[in-house]
């Protein structure tokens, strides 16, 4: 019994890398990396379409929140799972609520100028997408996905003692 455990735990170590070896990363692979990092790509770039909705709401006052560098707008984040929001005050007859559904956290909302807030959604513990929205157009600009490679970066290190690894090799080396 002991010895099928042990095959079955080398064969999904051998799959799991064999996964993580065959994607394709925008720099060096997970061997080369001294730390875990979040990497980008189209994996994930959409899956907000799906996951979040844009309302209008008038009548409505929203306390102050984080403010513009002009200090004309400014925005309140409720982060929650799975639900959260990003309400936006932009000078306007109405404020601008973003709601995000089946989330799993809500991290970096953040000004990058007077205009542009960024936003990353996370869907589970790997997947996100980040966001810029315009708040004078009403509309996002750029989606781009993210991945916390973490998962990858561990499977690496632990599989490079059995199938070896570039990078290591060469430090070894």
């Amino acid at each position: 019994m002991l010895i099928r455990i042990v095959f079955l735990c080398v064969l999904f170590a051998c799959v799991s890398n064999g996964n993580a070896a065959e994607r394709t990363w925008p720099g060096a692979p997970p061997d080369c990396w001294t730390e875990e990092r979040n990497i980008h790509g189209e994996e994930f770039a959409d899956f907000w379409k799906t996951n979040t909705g844009f309302k209008k709401l008038t009548g409505t006052k929203l306390k102050p929140g984080v403010y513009s560098p002009n200090k004309g707008y400014y925005f309140v984040v409720e982060d929650g799972r799975p639900n959260g929001a990003v309400t936006i005050f932009a000078e306007k007859g109405y404020l601008i609520r973003i709601e995000f559904s089946q989330l799993f956290g809500l991290s970096d909302v953040k000004w990058i100028n007077e205009k542009l807030v960024l936003m990353r959604p996370w869907w589970g513990r790997i997947a996100a997408t980040d966001l810029i929205y315009d708040v004078e157009a009403e509309k996002v600009i750029y989606a781009e996905g993210v991945t916390d490679a973490y998962l990858a970066f561990q499977q690496f290190r632990e599989s490079c003692p059995v199938h070896g690894c570039a990078c290591i090799k060469k430090k070894a080396g």
